[in-house]
């Protein structure tokens, strides 16, 4: 069952957003010495990545992926990369954690292509119940007012691609830039701890659609289960059903 934690406000639920991100770290590192995270893009992360900074005394051993990336260059205002450079590895006093960049200024096709090679090449696939498929140990996504994830879109082939695929191109993203690069459900699904940040009362719609099950017209809905982990602020969660 989808576990939900709410905070009366943003600061609160991005702040437990990093101690539960760093924890996640931790344990990886205790039980297999590295660590594997996947992290989201927008203006919801940047305060728990600026927070998540100083909570890991050794960082060398981690490895950062992109849970998506848009189709731009590494210093473009839009890129994830820039963002994460700008506030998690910004306040990392030591040795950095490794990146792993989505080179979006290929092109789609190119830079997942380029990424699912990475990806196979550095992560394990380690459970059972999701075989083939990379076990990050835990992912970061969002939630947009639609019900999108990462670069999930309702409507679009990517949220129900069987192809087998770790990354897909995106192309008439419903929001600009149009063009992206994402994991696929199934990558974000086997992760061993998805944590869904929401705040806001733009997303209560999405947020409650995402709680009351499965739907693939909402494609954050289709991470529900046991590893989804939601961290909502008090406006984000307000529509959500109290049965």
């Amino acid at each position: 069952m989808t576990r939900l934690s709410t905070f009366p406000d943003a600061q609160g639920a991005t702040a437990f957003a990093a101690h539960e991100m760093a924890g996640a770290l931790r344990d990886a590192l205790t039980r297999h010495g590295s660590a594997q995270v996947a992290l989201s893009g927008g203006n919801t992360p940047r305060p728990t990545y600026d927070a998540l900074a100083g909570l890991l005394d050794d960082w060398s051993a981690v490895e950062l992926w992109y849970g998506d990336e848009r189709c731009v260059g590494p210093d473009d205002p839009e890129s994830t990369h820039r963002l994460v450079v700008e506030s998690l590895l910004a306040g990392i006093a030591g040795t950095p954690p490794i990146e792993h960049r989505v080179r979006g200024e290929l092109g789609a096709e190119a830079a997942a292509q380029a990424y699912e090679r990475e990806l196979r090449a550095r992560v394990a696939a380690e459970d059972p119940a999701s075989p083939g498929l990379p076990s990050l140990d835990v992912a970061l996504v969002g939630l947009g007012e639609d019900g999108h994830t990462a670069s999930l879109f309702p409507g679009h082939a990517a949220v129900v691609d069987a192809s087998g695929a770790l990354c897909l191109a995106v192309h008439d993203a419903p929001k600009p830039p149009p063009d992206r690069v994402t994991l696929s459900m199934g990558v974000l699904r086997a992760a061993r701890c998805c944590l869904m940040l929401v705040t806001g009362s733009g997303k209560a719609q999405a947020l409650a659609r995402v709680m009351a099950g499965p739907d693939p017209a909402v494609p954050a809905s289709l991470l529900g289960g046991d590893r989804l982990h939601v961290v909502a602020d008090a406006a984000a969660a307000a529509s959500i059903r109290k049965d």
